[in-house]
């Protein structure tokens, strides 16, 4: 493994640590200016309506579900990591419970791409049926 390949690594492991600590600051520093998130699949029912965001929307968005949907949610170590030229993949899943006392237990596949050592897009591809019940029964996104 490269040592750019190591520090790819090593920051897709960071950008859940510090999503974890709520350091939403080290998050934003770890992703490019031009940094986009997507969710899939497209039958997924998406936080207001958009299934692609740039940095910005993307920071306000975990900041809102962290600290205002949940009491607390934690991605867990990764069950699966899968590293290619300029990516990661990752298979993980939350643990977490909403304000109103609901837990939530999701799972994910997180594609990172890069451009150096800096998160240009992830890809969250979500247990759809899941998601789409949990938040329908909380109506918050």
């Amino acid at each position: 493994m490269s040592t750019i390949q190591a520090k790819q690594l090593e920051h897709a492991h960071a950008f859940l640590s510090h999503l974890n600590a709520l350091n939403f600051n080290s998050v934003a520093d770890l992703l490019a200016p031009d940094f986009t998130h997507e969710y899939f699949p497209a039958s997924l029912t998406l936080p207001a309506g958009k299934a692609k965001r740039g940095k910005e929307d993307t920071l306000e968005l975990f900041k809102y579900a962290w600290t205002t949907v949940f009491d607390s949610i934690t991605f867990l170590p990764p069950m699966d990591v899968i590293q290619g030229s300029d990516a990661v993949v990752f298979h993980v899943k939350s643990d977490g419970i909403s304000k109103s006392g609901k837990r939530y237990n999701n799972e994910y596949m997180l594609t990172f791409h890069f451009a150096g050592e800096k998160i240009v897009s992830m890809k969250e591809f979500t247990d759809s049926k899941y998601s789409d019940s949990y938040f329908a029964e909380l109506n918050v996104l």
